[in-house]
Formats: structure tokens, C-alpha cells, sequence
């Protein structure tokens, strides 16, 4: 079993407090646009112009159920780049890649945090499982193991545990519904969670945004950034696939075992 040490490095959406330094954010690929093709065309002399085409009337977007663990995993196909404050005081740059590469139908979304560190590339892997009660992670690194995330029917003031031979860890709701603007965008709806390691004596605050996992970790004074979202683009599934696969040596053997805990 994984020290608590590791579970706090990694809770909450794969907070990786590793020295690095960043990459380049990958540019988003965007998608085609068409539209009718509206030119007047001639028929025995005279000039015809077809009726316009009718606009179709959105089907309304279904409701997002906040209180769903789910609702706060990333969608896949993402590139996301963070800044990181590490508790030695030092601080660097990371980027996240989500994509689907695990067959097993439990694993909902598979995740990397890449950087370089003293001129050298690193990557660690994380994948997701949804089960009855909720969501957990299992790291690539050590496939045979699982850690809760968050816990289906959120309220605010919910809490659950999780605890080995070093410690308990206990995670707190203490909002929902709350919008947060980090400059390049606004994120709506997000829940946040405070983790309480007693183990190592440390504790923080982390913003989930619906469909892109945790967007900012913050110490409960508020006054340090721990983890904090500066760029967000959407790429080609295949090139997230990639990256993930690249970094995550296991992925082919991972599977929601019922026999870890």
C-alpha cells in the first residue's frame, strides 16, 4: 500500500508536486466549419436564389447533476496547462492530457501530468473508475490500487475518509455551485473539497469544474495558489491517446478490481 505521503501527492485530481519545469502548451485543432452554399444560379436567362435554409432550433443542453461524482471528471481530449507551487518553495510548469485508452468499461477517463525537470522530460499516469459510490484513481504506476476522489449525492458538508497504517485522510464538501474566473476563463458550477492529511499535517482546498477535472488547488487561508489552471485547449483524441499511452506503461492491465480497496 502506497504511503499517505504519495495519496496526498496525487488526491484530488492528480495534483503531481514534483520539480519541473513546463512545455509549450499544444496548439487546439480546431474544427471544420461549414455553411450552405447560398450562390445564385441561372436557369433559362433568369437569375433564381433559393429560399434560405432554416435555422434549427437547438435541443436544449440536459442538466448537469452537480451532485454527481462524474460530473467533475475531465472529458477526454484535453490539454491543460498548469502552474504549480511546491510545498519546498520552489514552483514550475505542467501540462495534463485526458483521453480514453482503458478498455474496461469501469475506467471512464485516463489522465497525464508531463513536465521537464533539469532538462529531462517526465510523465506520471492516472486513471478514473466510477463505481455506485462514486469516483477513485488508480496511478499506472502501481495498477493494484485505488484511492476515493469523490463520493456520489454531494452535498455541501458531506465528508468521507480514507485511511492505512500511516493516517487517515478526510475530505470535506464546503461548497457547491460556485463560479471561478482564473483570467483566461470562467468556470461555472464548481464544487469544492477540502483535504484534511493528518499524516503529514497538511491541508487544501480543491476547485472541480464540471467535465474538466480539478481546476485549482488552494490551502484553506486562500493565500497559496498550490495548483492553478493557466490554459486550456481541445486536441485530437488520437494525439491525447498518445500522450497518455506514452506516459502510462500499464494502461492495457488496468481494470476496476473489487478486490482493491
Amino acid at each position: 500500500m502506497l504511503s499517505l505521503l504519495v495519496v496526498l501527492f496525487v488526491a484530488g485530481g492528480g495534483v503531481y508536486w514534483w520539480l519541473s519545469r513546463g512545455e509549450e502548451p499544444v496548439q487546439a485543432i480546431s474544427p471544420l466549419t461549414t455553411t450552405p452554399n447560398n450562390q445564385t444560379t441561372t436557369t433559362g436567362g433568369q437569375a433564381t436564389t433559393p429560399a434560405p435554409t432554416p435555422t434549427p432550433t437547438p435541443a436544449p443542453a440536459p442538466a448537469v447533476d452537480l451532485s454527481r461524482a462524474s460530473t467533475y471528471l475531465s472529458e477526454p481530449g484535453l490539454n491543460c496547462t498548469f502552474f504549480v507551487n511546491y510545498p519546498d518553495g520552489m514552483s514550475g510548469v505542467v501540462q495534463r492530457f485526458s483521453a480514453r485508452v482503458v478498455s474496461h468499461e469501469a475506467v471512464q477517463v485516463s489522465e497525464v501530468e508531463t513536465g521537464v525537470e533539469q532538462g529531462e522530460a517526465f510523465g506520471y499516469g492516472f486513471h478514473y473508475v466510477e463505481r455506485a459510490d462514486g469516483t477513485y484513481y488508480i496511478l499506472d504506476q502501481t495498477p493494484n490500487e485505488i484511492f476515493p476522489v469523490l463520493k456520489n449525492n454531494l452535498y455541501v458538508g458531506q465528508t468521507w475518509n480514507y485511511q492505512d497504517e500511516f493516517g487517515k485522510i478526510t475530505w470535506t464538501v464546503v461548497d457547491m455551485g460556485v463560479d471561478l474566473n482564473l483570467g483566461f476563463a470562467t468556470f461555472e458550477d464548481c464544487l469544492l473539497v477540502k483535504e484534511n492529511n493528518q499524516a503529514v499535517g497538511f491541508q487544501s482546498i480543491t476547485y472541480y469544474a464540471p467535465g474538466r477535472g480539478s481546476v485549482m488547488v488552494i490551502d484553506p487561508s486562500g493565500t497559496t495558489e498550490y495548483y492553478k489552471m493557466t490554459a486550456l485547449t481541445r486536441i485530437d483524441a488520437a494525439q491525447a491517446a498518445q500522450t497518455v499511452i506514452k506516459w502510462s506503461p500499464n494502461y492495457a492491465v488496468i481494470k476496476d478490481d473489487r478486490t482493491q480497496y
